[in-house]
């Protein structure tokens, strides 16, 4: 059987027509009121008398899945900074939503100032290297898209950080340069990043190394990303292996296994090797709900609760999810048993906020098993 080219005919083939409709389309019904002088149909002590009334009008309301993806980051971040004001908001691909296209013209565009506003720093995945096979470089036009959102995120005051995919040393050289000419900071990882459980080996030492403290992402020089750090087996040992290095920005999984990281442990990570402080992020997907996290109920499963959806390409224990549903929204933000809680509780500096893509899947504008499938670590000959 072929494999269903979009998430919205995935939800309708594995959830039903009623999971399709609520994932794409909201329907509501209105009755055009009649006047009782119309010619062929009057109302007579409840009774119809003449013609038969005209059927109720159908208004179909098309959901703006990219306004939902920007309402839900503001609302997750005027939450953390109502417990923590200077607890910082990063975002991982946001791909158009920095911009607003005109609902006439799709070519004239506007700045989400709103939404930029509400974030502190965007960051972008294989700008140079890396974009769907590791260490291969973009097609000019995708990357030709991703450097003009780029420039437009940095006229709008944010940090840009770019997270690229190379294993030799002369590619991740080249990273690095392209990305200082760009004034953007860089990370290569030399495997997918679900690979990744340690610092990488090259360079020995980070990329323009930092002696001084880092207090915001402006003062940020490079960063270093840790997907799955279980590989350390105990806490402790992750947090001082991490602490032995000069990274201004480490970003890690808040979870070893199934157990978050202690407050003790993201506070031996705010330390450099040299004493200056650093900044500690974690990193969160707020778009796609895995079997291993804690909110996890047992019973669940693809359509139950309704806004888990269908799994990811090659990833069975990781399902796409309507972001937009208030019930998935509590378990991330606004109350104290929630995941953004948690990580300020824990002492985090900021979060990561991953999944943003997820919008491209929900309008059809992509293909699912190409575009959520995991990088390739080569061409398919």
């Amino acid at each position: 059987m072929a494999m269903p080219m979009t998430l919205r005919s995935r939800y309708k083939h594995s959830l039903g027509a009623a999971a399709f409709v609520a994932a794409s389309l909201l329907m509501s019904s209105a009755s055009i009121a009649q006047d009782a002088t119309q010619p062929g149909f009057t109302r007579i002590q409840g009774e119809t008398q003449g013609a038969a009334p005209p059927p109720p009008t159908v208004r179909t309301v098309v959901r703006d899945f990219r306004e939902d993806m920007r309402m839900f980051i503001q609302q997750i971040s005027s939450y953390a900074r109502s417990i923590s004001p200077n607890f910082s908001i990063m975002v991982r691909d946001p791909e158009e939503l920095i911009i607003k296209r005109d609902v006439q013209d799709e070519t004239i565009i506007s700045p989400a100032r709103t939404f930029m506003l509400s974030i502190d720093g965007v960051m972008f995945d294989g700008v140079f290297r890396g974009d769907r096979v590791l260490g291969k470089p973009p097609t000019p036009d995708v990357q030709k898209e991703a450097l003009a959102r780029i420039q437009r995120a940095k006229q709008n005051g944010l940090p840009v950080f770019v997270f690229d995919f190379a294993a030799k040393p002369a590619e991740i050289n080249e990273v690095f340069r392209s990305a200082d000419k760009l004034g953007a900071i860089a990370n290569v990882l030399p495997v997918p990043e679900n690979l990744m459980t340690t610092l990488p080996k090259y360079p020995s030492r980070p990329h323009n190394e930092n002696p001084r403290n880092v207090l915001s992402l402006h003062d940020v020089k490079n960063f270093a990303y840790i997907a799955n750090p279980r590989a350390w087996g105990r806490q402790d040992q992750f947090a001082f292996a991490l602490h032995d290095s000069n990274y201004d920005l480490l970003i890690v999984d808040p979870f070893i296994g199934r157990e978050p990281l202690s407050g003790q442990a993201v506070a031996t990570l705010k330390y450099k090797k040299i004493g200056a402080q650093r900044l500690v992020f974690a990193r969160a997907d707020i778009t796609s709900a895995m079997s291993h996290r804690y909110y996890w109920k047992p019973g669940w499963t693809e359509g139950y609760p309704s806004f888990i959806g269908a799994p990811f390409p090659g990833e069975p224990d990781r399902y796409f999810v309507d972001y937009w549903d208030p019930s998935w929204q509590q378990l991330m933000f606004g109350s104290p048993q929630s995941f953004i809680f948690g990580l300020i509780k824990q002492g985090y500096n900021g979060v990561l906020l991953e999944g943003m893509r997820t919008y491209l899947a929900f309008e059809g504008n992509v293909e699912i098993p190409q575009a959520f499938a995991p990088m390739a670590l080569s061409e398919e000959k």
